[in-house]
């Protein structure tokens, strides 16, 4: 492998061991091979970092570079620590779990190649729930994204994305104090240096884990806090943001983004109808119980759960709506 590969492709786990090959075989199968790919564990309590030596030995290729945290210190940590040790001009960023295309890495390469004005690339990609069959292909498209735009919508789900390096210093890099959304806190700093592009074609796969992040209500409601504040954060002067983020942390984020916020009911709402689409029925009434304020979204909500649950035709409608589709198994 030459001495500074021209793209560093960088994939963390925590107690992920049983979906880690699936990831590393697609990167090492990647059209575009002069790349470096560093996979690291933060310190997982199960097999994990076993499986990724395993992998390694297994492979003989010198373009896997294992790290091995000797403590755990959080996703974001890890991200900040890879792209320190990254020889590559591009940083691409995989999803622990998720499928690269083949093709991935040579295209979104070749965007960032032509056009030097463009600091970060997406793709098209499939959301896949493996549990139900369900998946729904994704087409977004990042040309002309501002940060006005980008404070309405989020173009990128993280793991599919590929960024200048150079580009995500000047913007200062992912900020250790954001937990969760430390991405979209990223591309808001970004679309003030750089045009955002999308490669026009599937070359991402991504499975939704209902144990994962997004799905465990408490770390869902922790995730909307901390988008709501990477926008609240942007508008303000850099000396008013570090103020606010010498104070951030998991324990105060709730006071700085309380329950009653119109822009968090409004994502705890479509975070519940998501579960009822996906049939994770439990945790769509869990959020409509427990999170939803208002008393009649609040009925509502759960009627049009049990709904669903007693007439499955519903949910075929609902997926039609929604541009998903069910798998044959």
């Amino acid at each position: 492998m030459p001495s500074s590969p021209a793209v560093t492709i960088i994939t963390g786990y925590y107690k992920r061991s049983a979906v880690l090959e699936r990831t590393l075989r697609a990167l090492l199968a990647q059209t575009y091979t002069d790349i470096e790919i560093i996979v690291f564990d933060d310190c997982s309590p199960d097999d994990t970092a076993d499986k990724i030596r395993a992998f390694v030995q297994a492979a003989n290729d010198p373009r896997l570079i294992p790290v091995y945290n000797e403590k755990n210190i959080g996703f974001v940590a890890g991200l900040i620590d890879a792209i320190g040790r990254a020889k590559g001009d591009y940083i691409a960023i995989q999803g622990s779990g998720d499928v690269s295309l083949p093709e991935r890495i040579e295209k979104q390469k070749a965007i960032l190649d032509s056009n030097p004005d463009i600091g970060i690339v997406g793709c098209h990609y499939e959301n896949i729930v493996e549990s139900t069959g369900i998946t729904r292909l994704r087409i977004p498209n990042a040309e002309g994204t501002t940060r006005e735009s980008l404070l309405r919508q989020n173009v990128f789900t993280h793991g599919e994305v590929m960024f200048r390096k150079t580009i995500y210093e000047q913007a200062g890099g992912y900020r250790p104090q954001f937990t969760f959304c430390q991405d979209y806190d990223l591309w808001l700093r970004m679309s003030d240096l750089c045009r955002f592009a999308t490669v026009p074609t599937l070359l991402y796969r991504r499975y939704i884990d209902f144990e994962g992040v997004s799905y465990k209500p408490e770390k869902f409601l922790a995730q909307s806090r901390y988008s709501i504040l990477a926008k609240q954060l942007c508008t303000l002067p850099r000396d008013e943001q570090n103020v606010i983020l010498q104070t951030l942390t998991r324990e105060t984020l709730p006071d700085k983004v309380p329950l009653e916020t119109p822009e968090l009911q409004k994502a705890v709402m479509f975070a519940t109808f998501r579960a009822i689409v996906w049939k994770n029925f439990s945790l769509a009434r869990e959020l409509a119980k427990d999170y939803i304020l208002s008393r009649p979204k609040q009925k509502a909500l759960l009627m049009l759960i049990r709904i669903v649950e007693i007439f499955p035709f519903t949910h075929h409608l609902m997926l039609r709506a929604t541009g998903s589709r069910k798998e044959d198994s």
